[in-house]
């Protein structure tokens, strides 16, 4: 092949509003962001980077095509806050027990899908 694949180095979220985005994941994550501007912010989540950017005519919002999940270790808590902070249930929760995870998708405010996957059971209480 010629090359090894080691893993996602970024995930991109496209967003109309780049502040609304901004605040809704600085608090859903309970982080900063390492790189922020008026037309892009990036988080450090793990070993990966989470960034946003504002859409436009190449790269506009969708609610189709990839969708990355991010791996938390309490499902139930992390719906429990973005619900809080106004995101909706998009997909799911779904188990997958060929991976042994439970899976969900939520919309942010600025319509934006994002996915998240816990272990089974995904204590969604």
């Amino acid at each position: 092949m010629g090359f090894k694949v080691t893993g996602i180095a970024t995930i991109r979220l496209l967003s109309r509003d780049l502040k609304k985005s901004r605040e809704f994941y600085r608090s859903l994550f309970d982080t900063e962001p390492v790189e922020d501007s008026d037309s892009f912010a990036s988080f450090r989540l793990g070993n990966s980077h989470f960034d946003i950017a504002i859409a436009d005519a190449k790269n506009p919002v969708s609610q189709g095509g990839s969708v990355g999940y991010w791996f938390v270790d309490d499902l139930g808590a992390m719906l429990k806050r973005a619900s809080e902070l106004g995101a909706s249930i998009y997909r799911g929760p779904l188990p997958v027990p060929e991976i042994q995870r439970t899976i969900v998708q939520i919309q942010d405010p600025c319509g934006g899908i994002v996915g998240f996957e816990a272990p089974l059971p995904g204590d969604l209480k």
